[in-house]
């Protein structure tokens, strides 16, 4: 049994899997267009071996997949609780159906029933994945330009619950006096990537809300224009008209050892991710208090922002909205690549193919 195909890389995965009707097959695997195929009693072999592909993918369910997905039981439980019934019912749906498209050795995500709920474990993954690329690709495109990046982290003194929400409108409200106000910031500043972080104190169960800022400036910022860390508290402090002296830090970003460059140490500090386990304590008393509190204070914001060179790179490589978009990988498939489509459910606690 042998396939015969035209200026094509062949697709292959096992062996003896037996065709279904419409090119599917019945264990769950598409067959790509454009490939001839030889039956012999009803049994379909692809002969290359994509085996590595499937344990990788196999690994990032077990691995990754499958912890955020039990989670979600907590949150959409809590949701009920709340009496956010619909919120509850999209979580608890979240990421039930997976559709990959396997390569000889590589997959992609392509399609998915995410639910994008700002606490969901798994939709911020994803979206902590998906801003990672995009933000690789930005620096990846801004190398030959020459910039030089800071990391700026600007700070509010900690609050409860009930100030949570104010918290998170005078930090915003800082930031856009910061770029849109402030004349030694405009004047060295070339673009910006801004994302929110949150963390809980668990002992004093109060909420600390933070800027983590990129900074591209011109390498002469270093000698020329060089702003201490000292002038970066009074700016941040003058911007968020506060009457105490908040934490504000700044360094320049150096690659690692080891990694990739510049950019890819940048896109690792930016990629945004809220660490569910700060919320989904196993406490029934203060995980509704902390879920409620953070949907309150963080419901239809932006939590990633990008202005200046940052943001004209975005426009120019067509990126998408890395909050508002899908959360699948939405990279387009060469025509020339044949590929299988593999898809998993959701079934007593575990994924599954379907």
């Amino acid at each position: 049994m042998r396939y015969k195909e035209k200026n094509r890389l062949p697709l292959a995965l096992g062996d003896g899997l037996p065709l279904a009707s419409s090119g599917v097959l019945a264990s769950g695997l598409s067959l790509a267009s454009g490939l001839e195929v030889k039956e012999n009693e009803d049994l379909l072999v692809f002969i290359n071996d994509s085996s590595k592909a499937m344990e990788d993918l196999q690994d990032v369910l077990d691995k990754k997949f499958t912890p955020k997905r039990v989670n979600l039981g907590s949150l959409s439980d809590t949701y009920f609780d709340l009496g956010y019934i619909k919120r509850a019912l999209l979580v608890a749906d979240c990421g039930s159906f997976l559709e990959f498209h396997v390569f000889d050795y590589a997959w992609k995500l392509k399609a998915a029933n995410f639910c994008k709920d700002r606490l969901c474990p798994m939709c911020n993954w994803r979206r902590s994945l998906k801003i990672f690329s995009q933000v690789s690709q930005v620096m990846n495109y801004l190398e030959p330009k020459g910039y030089q990046y800071l990391f700026l982290t600007l700070t509010l003194r900690n609050e409860p619950a009930e100030r949570f929400p104010d918290m998170i409108q005078s930090l915003f409200d800082g930031w856009r006096e910061l770029y849109h106000e402030n004349k030694v910031f405009k004047k060295v500043v070339e673009g910006t990537l801004r994302f929110l972080e949150v963390t809980i104190n668990h002992k004093t169960h109060t909420f600390h809300a933070h800027l983590h800022v990129v900074l591209a400036v011109y390498p002469d910022y270093f000698h020329k224009e060089y702003i201490s860390q000292s002038q970066w508290t009074e700016m941040w402090a003058s911007a968020s008209n506060l009457d105490y002296t908040p934490i504000v830090h700044i360094e320049r970003f150096k690659a690692k050892p080891g990694s990739s460059g510049l950019g890819s140490a940048v896109a690792e500090a930016v990629k945004y991710a809220m660490k569910d386990s700060d919320y989904l304590v196993d406490s029934d008393t203060w995980r509704p208090v902390y879920v409620e509190t953070l949907l309150r204070g963080l419901s239809g914001r932006r939590l990633f922002g990008k202005t200046g060179c940052f943001g004209k790179a975005w426009r120019d490589l067509k990126l998408g909205d890395p909050e508002a978009g899908e959360l699948t990988e939405d990279d387009q498939l060469r025509e020339d690549i044949d590929y299988m489509i593999v898809r998993y459910g959701w079934r007593n606690g575990v994924y599954v193919r379907i």
